[in-house]
């Protein structure tokens, strides 16, 4: 039976953790562990993750980023097979576990399964799926290299190329969530389905910390990134994602 280390990175981020770890909770078949790399949260934005026996939280004093995080967390996984995750990302169906090993095996030669990202960028972050081993093993790792790297895992992703492998890009689908189309929905399986949501500006606004607030960002004010947050977590499947254990 396969088994799967599941990682993320938050800050500040308490309710899209909750919403994450339920889901994989609810829709993950395979045996699991679930670490969380927390950069640095106000100890009220810990509270819900500290009382869940299920997730190893790992709390960091200062923030080392979301590919600095990637890095400790693979060095910690218990499990070869490793699945990272935004925290503002959630599962949306069973089978994804699944789906994802059978994508990683049915070319000898994949070594990573990202998702398509922006023009300037090979990769977008919501989910990475790869082997520590391999990683480990070809000093492979996911932290911003400036000048080397536009955002997390993209010089990974170069590495894993020059060493004569092959990375495959998960495409993003048409939305299931009619609330708002700032978000994404990455399609997996066969046929391919809606496996997994992310927020774009899910963690962004950082408005559950004073300190780190922002106001607006990219022309998006903060009062409507609140009120889209607010329908995003009144969709039905979210809703019954987080009555769930």
């Amino acid at each position: 039976m396969p088994e799967l280390s599941i990682i993320s990175a938050s800050v500040d981020s308490p309710e899209w953790a909750e919403l994450l770890v339920k889901s994989v909770r609810k829709f993950t078949s395979v045996e699991h562990e679930i670490i969380i790399i927390d950069n640095g949260s106000l100890p009220v934005n810990l509270k819900w993750l500290e009382t869940q026996e299920d997730v190893n939280l790992i709390k960091l004093s200062t923030n080392i980023g979301h590919g600095g995080a990637m890095d400790l967390g693979t060095a910690l996984a218990t499990f070869d097979h490793i699945c990272f995750l935004d925290i503002d990302a959630h599962v949306q169906r069973k089978d994804w576990d699944s789906d994802l090993f059978s994508l990683y095996l049915s070319n000898p030669l994949t070594r990573l399964i990202g998702v398509v990202g922006p023009e300037q960028k090979p990769l977008h972050p919501p989910l990475f799926f790869y082997k520590k081993s391999f990683v480990s093993e070809n000093n492979i790792y996911f932290k911003y290299v400036p000048r080397l790297s536009t955002d997390t895992a993209q010089k990974a992703y170069w590495d894993i190329l020059n060493l004569g492998f092959k990375v495959e890009r998960l495409e993003k689908g048409p939305h299931i969530y009619t609330c708002d189309k700032h978000h994404d929905e990455i399609w997996l399986g066969n046929p391919p389905q809606a496996t997994m949501a992310h927020a774009w500006y899910g963690t962004r606004f950082c408005e559950n910390n004073p300190q780190r607030k922002k106001l607006a960002l990219d022309g998006y004010k903060l009062e409507d990134h609140l009120k889209r947050k607010t329908r995003f977590f009144q969709e039905s499947l979210v809703l019954e994602i987080l009555s769930s254990s």
